[in-house]
């Protein structure tokens, strides 16, 4: 248990550090490098031929992903002290550009992810129907379901997060009505449906009336692969980590369930931080970019006290998630006292300077993909020599 000594400890390190301060500047700089490339190659999209057309339509969803996710910022209020301007990033970056409604990502993230990381039935990113994340909710889905998520869930998967956005839209249009009808139509509810009726204007409707349904296509193929890209960008941070149920709502539970992601720096910068989802996770309001320097400290500070800091490389984390969904049908979610105690029984055997307690105090190390072993062996295992993942 990280006691309050160690958390003032660690939050007195991170503002010695200078991380908690604002970078308004650069994330509004990334906004323009990014929408303006992906303007860019939406031109070569619209005058080029067909072959060039169809090959740009990847590079302006790539560009438009770290547009996007700056409203992920803006909604963590993590880009400017002034709450106006974090809205603002939010609402350009979200409902204008994407479509995806700001009110629905609020709840959706902010709250129940992160606030229930892998926690069965409370966290929505888990919630992949008709697929399935544990044993349980296999053991009560329907037959045809059943027959998915046992044969081809591990297969489909990555294809089926093409439809990612086409959700994502539908559950925020469902969202402003749940808002109208709990809040009634106040402020945030014009802000979030005039963005959206703004992007389908813009996106939509005004090109289908120029150059006809080839717009449509070419918006429906760059929304279909920007679904692909923010899959790839979030599911390696959870999936194939414990899924849990009786959550233990404390730091550790972040730890266990959130790893971040060994990249080299210019794939980096199309993640906007979301490589270093630790760090993301503990400190929500810590801006993208000082986030690789906030890492650096808070892996020292896990390593001091025995609380395991996983950094993975990236091509290994897109295995273990397809590994994960393959089996999730028949993998039991863990009860949150179980995944503690492996939690504890490494951090005692740090303390107690047991072999590879000391290797690792300049931050965190690599680790290979989890080998998902029982909770017995792991805690014999702490006992003995540690895992090289902390």
């Amino acid at each position: 248990m990280v006691t309050a000594a160690q958390a003032k400890s660690l939050r007195a390190q991170l503002h010695a550090a200078g991380v908690f301060e604002f970078d308004e500047g650069a994330a509004w700089r990334k906004l323009a490098i990014t929408l303006t490339l992906a303007a860019a190659a939406m031109v070569g999209v619209v005058v080029g031929p067909l072959w060039l057309s169809i090959l740009l339509v990847p590079v302006v969803a790539a560009f438009i992903v770290p547009a996007a996710m700056l409203g992920h910022e803006g909604s963590h209020r993590s880009i400017s002290p002034s709450p106006r301007r974090n809205a603002l990033m939010q609402h350009i970056c979200f409902p204008l550009l994407s479509g995806l409604g700001a009110l629905h990502w609020r709840n959706k993230h902010d709250v129940l992810h992160h606030g229930h990381p892998n926690v069965q039935g409370a966290d929505p990113d888990i919630t992949l129907w008709p697929m399935t994340s544990c044993a349980e909710d296999h053991q009560r889905a329907n037959p045809l379901r059943r027959w998915l998520q046992r044969n081809v869930q591990g297969y489909i998967f990555w294809p089926l997060t093409l439809l990612l956005p086409t959700m994502m839209r539908i559950s925020s249009i469902k969202r402003l009505g749940f808002h109208a009808r709990k809040r009634g139509l106040d402020g945030a509810f014009w802000a979030d449906a005039l963005c959206q009726l703004a992007h389908y204007t813009l996106w939509v409707g005004i090109p289908v009336a120029i150059w006809g349904l080839p717009a449509l296509a070419v918006y429906l193929g760059v929304w279909a692969a920007v679904g692909v890209m923010l899959a790839l960008i979030f599911a390696p941070a959870h999936i194939g980590l414990p899924v849990i149920h009786d959550q233990i709502t404390d730091w550790e539970h972040q730890l266990e369930t959130t790893r971040n992601l060994a990249l080299p720096r210019w794939l980096s910068w199309f993640f906007v931080g979301l490589d270093y989802q630790i760090e993301h996770h503990l400190f929500p309001k810590i801006p993208h970019s000082q986030l690789p320097r906030a890492a650096a400290i808070v892996g020292r500070w896990c390593d001091e006290i025995g609380l395991r800091h996983e950094t993975i490389s990236y091509g290994p984390a897109v295995v273990d998630v397809t590994r994960f969904l393959h089996n999730a049908w028949r993998t039991p979610s863990q009860p949150g006292v179980e995944v503690r105690s492996v939690s504890e029984a490494i951090a005692a055997a740090v303390v107690a300077g047991r072999p590879g307690a000391s290797d690792a105090a300049s931050g965190p190390v690599m680790v290979p993909p989890p080998a998902r072993p029982s909770v017995a062996a792991m805690v014999a295992a702490a006992s003995g020599v540690l895992p090289s993942g902390r």
